[in-house]
């Protein structure tokens, strides 16, 4: 029991260090994280200290110290120091628990002990390994996996199930090699390969994490492609109607000479009024400060036109604080190319409504638009005929990005997407 102590000791210890390294979007700075890691790893060790007490079996002893020591550091990690969202917390909670259970196996396999715990020697590894993983994982893992986490906006629920999948079955190996009673050599060889299967699986996890990281970036690029498309058309329009305006400017000169003339001033102001109107239909209204969002209102104004929709837009924005020009963009472009393929499909009268206001600390993004009745929804989002649509995927990962808060519903031919954004931190 003393050497399980030990051991027990040890183990919280680099619980401490671990947990402390794989905070990678703190809730708190580094002082209050780490007393808080240090006070979580004396409370446990404290109950430990108790159990010693209760005479248990070393096995039975063994098992709760694990269990109660995945629990609650875990829960620590997840609901006090990190700000992550919980899947991608425990995303990085089973990852570490999975190397701590194989460090446990390793060490149980090489050394012949129970639990993996032992005299100085099993110690000894327990600081070794320990060491050189936390070496390997700072010194070439970290900054890519933190760069991978923050950016990765999707797909990560697969991922954090698939590793705690993982760890459910490390579990279940380190116990069945510790109520194994013979451990010959085809016994080690098969532990030892099982273990390195699980830590290729979560290589593997890693290497689609960045893949994941890598189509995001793709889309995002496309967005910003678009988005420049739809600046330089705006350009071209207003250039060449600035050209036809100089052109035409001698004819209509004339034709105001010939009127005022006849004295014909009825005459005159109503072909200045028929020429202001047509000369403001030229260039695009003005329906926001923020001109990126203005051109993609204007490029969607064109194009529900074109298509036959009557399209609303009341985009009353001040300053965006903290929502990027390129998510604000995503999220309006998303909503629109939505109500233009849902008014497509419609019936009825075509329209699409949008709104965007700012009050104090939010902004509030509405879309409506007509829509037919065979809308389906799955937990509140509308999902595709085969899947979720990744314009609704983007929406929901910009929501989550500015934690805000989105509302999707169809009813009575009109389909209703609301977004609510946090403008500052």
């Amino acid at each position: 029991m003393y050497e399980t102590l030990i051991t027990n000791i040890v183990n919280n210890i680099f619980h401490i260090v671990w947990f402390n390294n794989l905070v990678l979007e703190p809730k708190y700075d580094k002082r209050k994280t780490l007393f808080i890691t240090i006070l979580t790893g004396i409370v446990l060790q404290s109950a430990v200290l108790a159990a010693t007490r209760l005479g248990l079996p070393r096995m039975v002893f063994f098992l709760g110290a694990y269990i109660v020591t995945a629990i609650v550091f875990g829960s620590v990690f997840l609901f006090v120091l990190s700000a992550s969202s919980p899947k991608k917390a425990v995303f990085l909670i089973s990852a570490y628990y999975c190397l701590w259970t194989f460090i446990y196996g390793l060490i149980s396999l090489t050394t012949q002990s129970a639990a993996g715990a032992g005299g100085y020697g099993v110690w000894g590894l327990r600081f070794g390994l320990n060491l050189l993983f936390l070496f390997l994982y700072r010194r070439f893992f970290k900054k890519k996996l933190l760069y991978i986490y923050r950016q990765m906006k999707s797909g990560y629920g697969m991922i954090t199930c698939i590793s705690g999948l993982t760890f459910v079955m490390m579990t279940f190996l380190l116990c069945y090699n510790e109520y194994h009673i013979e451990k010959n050599v085809t016994h080690v060889f098969i532990m030892t390969l099982c273990y390195l299967f699980m830590l290729i699986v979560h290589m593997l996890l890693f290497y689609f994490m960045a893949q994941a990281n890598h189509a995001h970036q793709l889309q995002l690029m496309q967005m910003h492609e678009q988005l420049l498309l739809a600046q330089m058309e705006g350009y071209e329009k207003i250039e060449r109607n600035a050209r036809q305006t100089r052109h035409d400017f001698r004819h209509h000169n004339m034709v105001v000479m010939g009127l005022a003339e006849r004295q014909d001033y009825k005459g005159i102001l109503e072909y200045l009024a028929e020429y202001e109107r047509i000369e403001t239909e030229k260039f695009d209204r003005k329906f926001s400060k923020n001109y990126a969002v203005n051109s993609l209102i204007s490029t969607y104004m064109r194009k529900a036109k074109q298509s036959g929709i009557e399209m609303y837009a009341d985009i009353r924005l001040g300053k965006t604080l903290c929502v990027s020009d390129v998510d604000l963009v995503c999220v309006f472009s998303n909503m629109l190319e939505n109500a233009v393929n849902g008014c497509a499909q419609a019936a009825k009268s075509r329209r699409i409504e949008i709104v965007a206001h700012q009050k104090n600390a939010m902004l509030l993004l509405k879309c409506e638009n007509s829509c037919t009745d065979e809308i389906h929804f799955c937990n509140g989002i509308p999902q595709a005929k085969d899947h979720q649509g990744i314009g609704v995927e983007s929406i929901l990962n910009i929501v989550e990005k500015y934690s805000g808060d989105v509302h999707f519903s169809a009813e009575h031919g009109i389909f209703r997407c609301s977004v609510l954004l946090k403008n500052c931190s």
